[in-house]
C-alpha cells in the first residue's frame, strides 16, 4: 500500500518536479555565461563576477526553487481535494499518519534532488580550471546550500496552507507566509545553525501538518 502511495504522488508531481528542474539548470546555463532562451531571459552575466559571490546564481536559485517548493506543498495538498480523491484516499487501509508522512518524503525529497542537482552541476563547473577568470573555494557555494535547506521550511508551509480547513482571504495563507518569512530569517545565520534551525522549524511543521491530517474532517 505504501508503494502505491509513493507511486500515486511521484506520478502527481513528476510533472512540477521536471519543469522546476528545468528552470533550475536553465539558471544553471546563464550563470555559466551563456543564453539558453531567445528572448535572454536569466541570459544576463556580468563580466568577471564571480560564481556563487558575485553573480546572479543564487538570487535566481532561490526565486526558482521557493516556485518549485511552492507549487509542489500545494499540488500535494489541494490537489486532492479535486474530484474529491481526498475522501478515497483516506479511505484506504492506513491511518492518515502513514499517509500524509508518505506525501512529506515524496515531496521533500522532490525539491531537494532538484535543488541539489542545480547546485552540484553549477559547483562543478565552477570548480573545473579555466571556466572563469576568479578563484574558487567550495565555501563559497554555502549561500546556495543554505537557501536550498531554508526552502524546505517554505514546502512545508505551502502545505500546510493548503491543507488547512480556513478561508483563503483569512488566515489559510498564514503558513507559507510564516514560513517564507523564517526561511529568510534563518537564513541569515551561519550553515551549521542554519542546518540545526531548520530541523526544528521542519519538525513543527510536519507536526501540524500530521496534527490537521488527523483531525480535520474531509467530509
Amino acid at each position: 500500500m505504501i508503494r502505491a502511495l509513493v507511486y500515486k504522488e511521484f506520478r502527481e508531481t513528476v510533472g512540477i518536479a521536471a519543469l522546476g528542474l528545468a528552470a533550475l539548470m536553465i539558471v544553471v546555463v546563464a550563470a555559466a555565461g551563456f543564453s539558453p532562451l531567445p528572448t535572454g531571459l536569466f541570459g544576463y552575466v556580468r563580466q568577471g563576477a564571480i560564481p556563487f559571490v558575485s553573480d546572479e546564481f543564487v538570487s535566481r536559485f532561490t526565486f526558482v526553487a521557493a516556485t518549485l517548493a511552492i507549487a509542489l506543498g500545494l499540488r500535494q495538498s489541494i490537489g486532492d481535494f479535486l474530484g474529491d480523491a481526498q475522501l478515497f484516499l483516506l479511505h484506504r487501509p492506513l491511518d492518515r499518519t502513514k499517509i500524509y508522512s508518505t506525501k512529506l518524503l515524496v515531496g521533500l525529497v522532490s525539491y531537494l534532488v532538484c535543488g541539489l542537482i542545480a547546485i552540484a552541476a553549477f559547483s562543478g563547473w565552477a570548480s573545473l580550471p579555466g571556466t572563469h577568470a576568479s578563484p574558487f573555494e567550495w565555501s563559497m557555494t554555502a549561500g546556495a546550500w543554505t537557501v536550498w535547506l531554508v526552502l524546505t521550511t517554505v514546502y512545508l508551509g505551502a502545505l500546510l496552507t493548503g491543507l488547512r480547513p480556513a478561508a483563503w482571504f483569512g488566515t489559510r495563507l498564514a503558513p507559507l507566509v510564516a514560513a517564507v518569512a523564517i526561511a529568510a530569517l534563518i537564513s541569515l545565520c551561519w550553515l551549521p545553525v542554519v542546518a540545526l534551525l531548520v530541523v526544528v522549524v521542519d519538525l513543527l511543521l510536519v507536526a501540524m501538518i500530521l496534527s490537521i491530517a488527523r483531525a480535520r474532517d474531509f467530509a
